[in-house]
């Protein structure tokens, strides 16, 4: 058994207590290279703490280096150079954070249900081994359909879905099948993954500037592009949600001759008024879905789908007739099992309550400190992130860089611009929730605001 003492009246997370003392441990050779870590429900069993505690922990061992993660058969620790020190996770300065408010953090514990129909995935068959349908397998497009009909109201057949193992490589097969010599639109700030890879892969791109509130009929003005990437049901970095007033804008100058890819990031955590996916909004046809598994159950699954108009899917056939999908059998036979079994639907409602739960804690912690009337909160219908201004006469370099010298991680709008953007306002923090207990949100918010209040 490993044993590890927490400090019960430390402010200090117990999965970070865990990773701190496990990697001391392992630099001083108390833990041997090459041994495997106990299971993560069975080292929670023996120190009586939970198994997401451990998850986290395991995350970041692996993370830093010191283990290396097996599928299906746990974590073994690495052979390192040893140190009489660990390395600090450090940031923008050279003190560790403690509280960590990252816009990518998700809840990390995994249902009952998932845990069988990853199994039921694994089991051997006849064609574990061969090529997969070209564009994905029938059962699991099916089963898309009838999620996103279900989910979203969006009436698609399975053969308009196309199975593909990220975003951004269904958007590069989406791009040669509409044309290369095309311009591509992206709001600004961007989701960086898409911002990458049009400009490693040479496209043409615009940016549009635009507000925290988003799009509006007047940023559209005299923007020419021919495809437009959007996320409107919870826009990243900016996090807010498209109305439907702001669909309508966005339909109107795309008229007919115009794309939309339509992002659905986080589209199952909307708290209040959804509205109607785009793709569903037009007669025009020219809106293209997209979506994938990441936010609803695990970053790690590497599945993405992408639906397209039925004018298009003949062109599709032609550019790609020898087109294989790239996701894995397993992977697919596990999420067409979920969906099937209902187990994802179970597992949405789950974290949209305790996601909904933490929004909640986090905007009264924040309401309820003495600095409270100093923040507004913006953009905290959706997802996992919410912004906030403060109202305080300095610098955001100088304030992001106080915070996390006093353990506190958080981001800023500034650093997620691809290009200058005039009509941003300065100040402006990202506060994401989804990996935080409840505990850490309220000491997290209350030394924030303590250290921004003394300014």
């Amino acid at each position: 058994m490993i044993y590890i003492n927490f400090d019960k009246s430390s402010s200090e997370p117990l999965y970070v207590q865990t990773f701190t003392q496990l990697a001391h441990k392992i630099n001083h050779g108390e833990i041997e290279p090459g041994s495997k870590l106990p299971s993560q429900r069975q080292m929670a069993k023996d120190l009586g703490i939970s198994v997401n505690t451990i998850t986290n922990a395991y995350n970041m061992l692996a993370m830093y280096g010191y283990v290396i993660p097996s599928e299906r058969s746990g974590y073994f620790v690495k052979e390192i150079e040893k140190a009489d020190d660990e390395p600090d996770r450090l940031w923008r300065s050279n003190a560790p954070y403690v509280f960590n408010f990252s816009r990518n953090g998700v809840d990390l514990s995994i249902s009952s249900a998932f845990r069988r129909a990853h199994k039921q995935a694994a089991r051997f068959d006849e064609d574990a081994f061969s090529y997969p349908d070209y564009i994905g397998s029938y059962d699991l497009r099916k089963q898309i359909s009838s999620m996103l009909n279900k989910t979203q109201g969006i009436q698609a057949s399975p053969v308009q879905i196309i199975i593909g193992t990220d975003i951004t490589r269904l958007m590069d097969a989406l791009l040669r099948v509409i044309g290369s010599d095309l311009t591509i639109g992206l709001e600004n700030p961007a989701y960086n993954k898409i911002a990458q890879f049009v400009n490693l892969g040479a496209q043409k791109v615009k940016y549009l500037n635009i507000p925290e509130s988003g799009i509006n009929a007047d940023v559209f003005k005299n923007f020419d592009a021919d495809i437009m990437f959007l996320m409107p049901f919870h826009h990243y970095p900016l996090y807010y949600k498209m109305s439907a007033e702001q669909k309508k804008d966005i339909l109107n100058w795309a008229g007919a001759d115009r794309y939309i890819i339509e992002y659905g990031y986080d589209m199952d955590f909307v708290y209040s008024n959804p509205s109607e996916p785009l793709y569903s909004m037009t007669e025009n046809k020219n809106v293209i879905f997209a979506g994938d598994f990441t936010r609803n159950v695990s970053p790690s699954i590497s599945a993405a789908y992408m639906v397209l108009p039925e004018h298009m899917l003949t062109k599709w056939q032609k550019v790609f007739y020898t087109y294989h999908s790239d996701v894995s059998a397993q992977t697919q036979n596990f999420i067409t099992e979920i969906i099937r079994d209902g187990s994802l639907y179970s597992n949405i409602n789950r974290l949209k309550r305790i996601y909904g739960r933490k929004r909640k804690l986090l905007i009264n912690t924040i309401k309820s400190h003495s600095f409270g009337d100093h923040i507004e909160i913006l953009n905290a219908e959706c997802g996992t992130t919410l912004l906030i201004r403060p109202d305080i006469d300095a610098d955001e370099e100088f304030l992001i860089d106080i915070a996390h010298e006093n353990g506190v991680k958080l981001s800023f709008i500034k650093n997620a611009l691809e290009r200058p953007n005039p009509i941003i306002s300065k100040r402006l923090f990202i506060l994401g929730f989804g990996e935080l207990r409840d505990d850490e949100i309220i000491m997290g918010i209350n030394r924030l605001l303590d250290i921004w209040k003394s300014i």
